[in-house]
């Protein structure tokens, strides 16, 4: 299968540090929060290849991978500069095919949420979701069927979620340079689209949650969300 996830789960959560890293916190009494997002991927992209690119408390989540023999884990050095652009450029770096889905895994969903992604596009996409329920201060303005620019406080809110074409990929490899590492991913995306453009689908999806504060995590605990 010609498709590679690379899921992010290297920068620690502001005000969440003394939590740990946010993919290693419980979902249920039998998993953590990476663990159900490899699981759900696992179970709908059987052949897929999962990276995931740990940077803060790496040794923990190499240890918690070592039951996923297929799960590649990348891992980098934090700096004080490093943001999730530095990750993506690890996890690409690493990917063995020519199309990935890229996503930073502070959240939760249940597995049909990997069901609505139209991974056989031909086209780079940014996921929407107008779900009423759904929360994030992320959005997007559009140009008719494509991105316009990703910021906080804008209509058309965005999953956070992005299928990437071998063209981008390639151009961000071949253009990545020290002064990218501190860039947020939305940020990336932004500048990607510049060069080539990104198309937009509406997933339209209930059960997904952002884990931005401890609150977040402990409506998730309290079963307030289906994962």
């Amino acid at each position: 299968m010609n498709l590679s996830f690379i899921l992010i789960s290297s920068m620690p959560t502001k005000g969440m540090k003394s939590m740990g890293n946010v993919g290693l916190l419980p979902v249920n009494k039998k998993c953590c929060i990476l663990d159900k997002h490899i699981q759900n991927i696992k179970s709908v992209y059987p052949t897929a290849e999962i990276i995931v690119v740990a940077g803060f408390e790496h040794q923990r989540i190499a240890r918690m991978l070592k039951k996923y023999q297929k799960v590649k884990c990348i891992s980098h050095d934090m700096q004080p500069y490093s943001n999730e652009t530095e990750s993506m450029w690890y996890g690409l770096r690493a990917m063995t095919n020519t199309k990935c889905i890229v996503l930073n895994i502070n959240f939760v969903a249940g597995k049909a949420l990997w069901t609505k992604i139209k991974y056989r596009s031909k086209k780079s996409l940014i996921l929407l979701n107008s779900n009423k329920y759904f929360k994030n201060e992320l959005g997007a303005t559009l140009r008719n069927d494509k991105l316009n620019y990703i910021f906080f406080g804008l209509p058309n809110k965005i999953a956070n979620i992005y299928l990437l074409q071998e063209s981008h990929i390639k151009h961000f490899l071949d253009n990545y340079s020290e002064n990218s590492r501190s860039k947020y991913l939305f940020e990336t995306i932004n500048t990607l689209a510049k060069h080539q453009d990104f198309y937009y689908d509406n997933i339209n999806y209930k059960n997904m949650k952002y884990i931005n504060n401890a609150k977040d995590y402990n409506s998730i605990t309290q079963r307030k969300v289906d994962v």
